[in-house]
């Protein structure tokens, strides 16, 4: 039976379709998040003045038509309204009046953006509708609008990463935003003097209603009596900040009003992006590991004669291993001297160091024919001294050959380029580490990299292990798995050999992903279909890479001993999205199967080697990382059984005599110290929603200007959420 709160806020009556609009603002921010150019300083100050001295002035003149403008517009005039008493202020200063806007489907949006576009060329003839990238340092200071439009975008551009999974466009779970929505604007009614704050998914319907301003004001003067701002000002989230305070007291008038919890499935904080942030992995630091190969294309020849009479005959370039078949070789009649579209030729680092540079020397002074004169030719030192980009440009490299008698006779000037050229395989060798408990108490940001600064608390119980992957016994990465259960987390770290973070994978629970049941799975499998069920987020330089889930599913039989090591009969199903490609992907792994296979990636357990193929250098440390992810995984699902030598004593023979390295390697036969699901079953820990499991209790709600912790998030504020 809903309490009367409940009912009265269900009653509210709104002028949009906020789950349309919802839906139609998800698509916009996509397209504004790909949009990278106008994260530039430059880029955002055009944009701004594109709205303010032509858009606003167009949409004065044209109120009712439906147009749309060009998307770096569009994405000021979307942050401006989302400042709703300051838009209302400052159309009222310019216009006198209320300037309208909508959030339109893509085939209307469309429409209105050529609509615009007619009208725009009418009126603007000497200014290009499209954006056009401006020059490096110009800037713009706004003439009549008063609100800070550069500093409020810088902020909201973090905001679609918090609402970017797939379950925010399900209708079944924005019809119950919808509903939380309206309890957020009857808990705003009830208590006009308190700060309240949203979660995401509260906040993005919010946002949906303050992109049709008209109606947001006239909607708010029919609740409030005055317009509801938003505040997104705010950005302190540590313990005693207004956020972090004003959370607390939110999720208390919240419970007290509504008989509900406030926090629910898949609306709190994801913490920051991390595209960009990490080191990327390049072609060369790929052949570091592997062995180098590159194709060389030499693009001329010039032959410089030394002023000696005769002429050159021929030329030839061979590897100093194989004399007998030239990469390269020229006849020459006559005095051409000049050769183009010479043949490429692929050769590893150690083959470029001795290359062999031959001429045949027809010396009409001495009428010596075909005398050979030969040098070496370096061309690994391009290597280790140019650039990945200046490699791939043609560069001078000229060689001196010398007669018997040490003098030069011809000079050979080439116009090379060498091209890295991938590996189509590559074999990582797991030399494990024992784990160790983590000392001097770190920060969990120091796990958690994304988490940033919000989050200084020490982590109070844990255990780590440095592992190396090596190719043909050198290492070539470090992989360090962490796990804490005070607070709960687990990460992947996989750094380079200058210990600079590639890639990394967390934890992540029903803080940030729905359960099935408050979803119609219209948007895919990234989500937790049971309380079992566990997942993790796989982050690179290009932001999130995976997204992996797991599960054991138990059969019938008898359990599996390796070495030391129990494992119950059943199989872990996966499922595992490419965030990149949004590609996902099924794969089930037996409780007696020796390796695991996915998209190129093959983990041999029982060795711990991990071989890739066709190994793209852009995703191969998130590859590593996904690979140890599914480890973990596979050690927190799989059920607790006795220990291996209960078993033997009662008879279970063992399957070999060598524990899984791979497992082991992530703590498998240390699960007690893991917030596996036995650990955590242990300790009844719940999560954000009610009896969810939870895999870390850090993280909050949080929204509106790309963050928040423990909930605190954009706001309205008892003495500033008013505009006449």
């Amino acid at each position: 039976m809903p309490k009367p709160n409940v009912k009265m806020a269900a009653s509210i009556k709104l002028s949009v379709d906020l789950v349309d609009a919802a839906q139609f603002q998800l698509t916009f921010l996509q397209e504004i998040d790909a949009a990278r150019h106008l994260r530039q300083d430059c880029n955002l100050y055009l944009a701004i003045f594109r709205y303010e001295q032509l858009w606003l002035p167009l949409r004065r003149m044209f109120p009712k038509e439906e147009i749309e403008p060009p998307l770096d517009i569009a994405w000021i005039w979307h942050v401006h309204t989302l400042a709703p008493a300051a838009y209302l202020q400052d159309c009222k200063k310019i216009f006198g009046g209320l300037l309208s806007r909508s959030l339109f489907p893509p085939a209307k949006r469309q429409r209105a953006l050529v609509n615009a576009q007619q009208i725009w060329a009418q009126y603007y003839p000497t200014y290009p509708f499209e954006f056009r990238p401006a020059a490096a340092g110009w800037t713009y200071k706004c003439c009549d609008i008063t609100y800070d439009l550069f500093a409020a975008t810088k902020r909201q551009s973090a905001f679609f990463y918090q609402v970017s999974l797939p379950h925010y466009r399900d209708s079944k779970f924005l019809k119950r935003t919808l509903q939380r929505y309206k309890q957020f604007l009857h808990l705003n009614r009830m208590n006009p003097n308190t700060f309240v704050v949203p979660t995401f998914d509260i906040d993005l319907i919010w946002h949906a209603h303050q992109a049709h301003p008209v109606e947001y004001v006239a909607d708010c003067q029919k609740i409030f009596g005055h317009v509801l701002d938003h505040d997104d000002t705010d950005t302190d989230r540590g313990e005693g900040s207004k956020l972090k305070t004003s959370d607390t007291s939110t999720r208390e008038l919240w419970r007290q009003t509504f008989g509900e919890k406030f926090a629910v499935d898949g609306v709190m904080w994801r913490g920051h992006s991390m595209r960009g942030q990490l080191a990327a992995m390049t072609l060369r630091q790929l052949h570091k590991v592997t062995e180098e190969r590159f194709r060389v294309e030499i693009n001329r020849v010039i032959i410089s004669w030394q002023g000696r009479s005769g002429h050159v005959a021929g030329f030839a370039i061979r590897n100093s291993v194989d004399l007998s078949h030239p990469l390269m070789a020229k006849n020459i009649q006559g005095d051409f001297n000049t050769f183009y579209d010479t043949p490429s030729f692929e050769l590893s680092i150690d083959d470029l160091r001795n290359l062999i540079c031959s001429v045949h020397v027809d010396d009409g002074a001495t009428r010596k024919k075909g005398a050979r004169c030969e040098a070496t030719m370096d061309l690994a030192l391009l290597v280790s001294t140019l650039s990945e980009e200046e490699l791939l440009k043609h560069q001078e490299v000229v060689v001196q050959l010398k007669d018997d008698d040490g003098v030069s006779v011809v000079n050979l000037a080439f116009g090379v380029r060498m091209i890295p050229i991938a590996p189509s395989t590559i074999s990582f060798q797991l030399n494990s580490t024992p784990f160790n408990d983590l000392t001097d108490s770190p920060k969990i940001a120091s796990l958690y990299p994304h988490l940033g600064d919000a989050f200084s608390d020490p982590i109070r119980a844990g255990i780590t292990a440095t592992h190396q992957l090596q190719v043909n016994l050198r290492e070539v990465f470090k992989v360090r798995i962490s796990h804490a259960t005070q607070p709960l987390l687990s990460a992947v770290h996989v750094v380079n050999d200058q210990d600079k973070l590639l890639a990394y994978s967390h934890l992540i629970s029903t803080e940030q992903l729905p359960l099935e049941t408050t979803v119609l799975r219209e948007c895919g499998d990234q989500l937790l279909c049971s309380l079992d069920e566990r997942a993790m987020l796989v982050k690179d330089n290009r932001g999130d890479a995976y997204f992996i889930k797991g599960q054991w599913k138990k059969e019938k039989g008898s359990v599996s001993i390796y070495g030391s090591m129990a494992i119950p009969a059943g199989q872990m199903k996966y499922t595992i999205t490419d965030m990149i490609t949004a590609k996902t992907s099924v794969i089930k792994v037996a409780s007696r199967s020796s390796s695991f296979h996915y998209d190129g990636i093959t983990v041999d357990l029982l060795t711990g080697c991990i071989a890739l193929d066709r190994p793209d250098y852009h995703q191969l440390p998130a590859q590593i990382s996904l690979a140890f992810s599914l480890g973990i995984l596979w050690t927190f699902c799989a059920p607790a059984t006795k220990s291996a030598s209960e078993l033997t004593s009662l008879g279970v023979k063992s399957v070999g005599s060598n524990s899984l390295l791979f497992l082991s390697s992530v703590g498998f036969e240390i699960r007690e110290h893991t917030p596996s699901n036995d650990y955590l079953s242990t300790q009844k820990t719940l999560g954000a929603s009610d009896g969810a499991l939870c895999d870390t209790v850090i993280v909050g709600g949080g929204a509106c200007g790309g963050g928040g912790c423990g909930g605190a998030a954009c706001g309205v504020g008892g003495d500033g959420n008013s505009g006449t």
